[in-house]
């Protein structure tokens, strides 16, 4: 059961780039980060309303206010580190930056919640980084790839590493009050949090839409972010984090696989040589 939420949360994120380039020219990413939440957050909540209430799921304010921070930690500061890294350079290297998180969760995990991680997770760990530069950036080498700049890639680390934080201080709540409710709450009230901000600072704009653009924006927010982070956190949960975050290594090689599928991009056999090394990296 656990690798089943493994391989749904890998699925829906990794169709995250494919299903959302349609009305990327209409929606500001920061919008679209707002309304993704916001919608899957909302939609967790209200399932979250209707499940039998006890003792292990009722929870006390200052847990309320913590998961809350916490989410906002993913929902409003590493998204919005992921845009940044996408404005100040390459798309491509923004989302490579940001599936390195896994090597980020496994420090932190070990460091916070004591997991053990043995020699073979650890080079199986280090494997599918290299993996994923080889897939990333087409080869390893000094320097940055054309487009990118030192500040999109400390946008992109730290978006990385704000990330990894963020399911590993949830681990701790999940197990004590649930992963549905945890994930409602750090979804969905971050996002109105979010959303003040953006109005704030004048970005709170959209475009007129038509009824495909809406379908995508609901699908992005119940399937990609809600669906897809309540899967997550119950394979972080069952899995131990270091595992259950690993699905991001795998993350870019799904999506070319998708891009391929249903827009025709090709897949160069360097791209190939790299999803060999991230697949192998998972079975150690």
């Amino acid at each position: 059961m656990a690798y089943l939420f493994w391989i749904i949360a890998l699925v829906l994120f990794s169709s995250l780039e494919v299903v959302s380039k349609p009305i990327m020219s209409l929606v500001n990413p920061y919008m679209m980060t707002f309304m993704r939440f916001f919608i899957g957050g909302l939609f967790l909540f209200i399932i979250s309303l209707f499940m039998k209430k006890s003792k292990s799921a009722k929870m006390n304010k200052k847990d309320f206010l913590i998961v809350i921070l916490i989410g906002c930690l993913n929902c409003i500061i590493s998204m919005t580190l992921l845009q940044l890294s996408v404005k100040a350079g390459n798309a491509s290297s923004a989302a490579v930056l940001i599936s390195t998180n896994p090597i980020f969760t496994a420090i932190f995990a070990a460091i916070i919640i004591k997991e053990n991680i043995n020699q073979r997770k650890k080079i199986g760990i280090t494997i599918g980084l290299v993996g994923i530069l080889i897939f990333g950036f087409g080869m390893i080498e000094f320097g940055m790839v054309e487009g990118d700049t030192i500040s999109s890639i400390i946008f992109g680390l730290s978006s990385a590493v704000t990330f990894a934080l963020y399911s590993v201080l949830m681990k701790k709540y999940t197990g004590k009050y649930g992963v549905l409710k945890c994930t409602a709450y750090s979804s969905f009230f971050p996002s109105i949090i979010y959303g003040v901000i953006i109005f704030i600072s004048g970005n709170f704009k959209i475009n007129t839409l038509g009824t495909k653009e809406w379908l995508i924006i609901v699908y992005l927010g119940i399937f990609v972010t809600g669906i897809a982070y309540y899967a997550l956190l119950e394979a972080v949960n069952r899995l131990g984090a270091s595992t259950g975050m690993r699905l991001f290594y795998v993350k870019p090689v799904l999506a070319t696989i998708f891009a391929l599928i249903f827009l025709n991009e090709p897949i160069s056999f360097i791209k190939l040589l790299g999803m060999g090394i991230i697949i192998f990296s998972l079975f150690l």
